[in-house]
């Protein structure tokens, strides 16, 4: 059976692309994306709500900055060449 927390992982690489700031709309978007994955793998929706910090929409949405933060940087560091 898959860990919650490696589904969640894995989910978020394949499924979170950076889509810039204050993104709320997206993350709730995701955060359901995700649990309806969860269901089809047979992965408890409780469990990956868990493993998220108890709120996957806030989760998501940390997520998605992150993402946003790594392509600014990405892009920063490819002027600076």
């Amino acid at each position: 059976m898959v860990n919650p927390w490696e589904f969640l992982e894995a989910w978020v690489r394949e499924n979170v692309n950076p889509t810039g700031y204050n993104a709320e709309g997206v993350a709730k978007q995701l955060a359901r994306e995700c649990l309806q994955a969860a269901d089809r793998a047979h992965i408890n929706q409780a469990a990956v709500i868990k493993a998220a910090g108890g709120n996957l929409e806030t989760f998501m949405l940390t997520e998605l900055e992150s993402a946003a933060n790594r392509e600014v940087d990405r892009l920063a560091s490819k002027d600076k060449r």
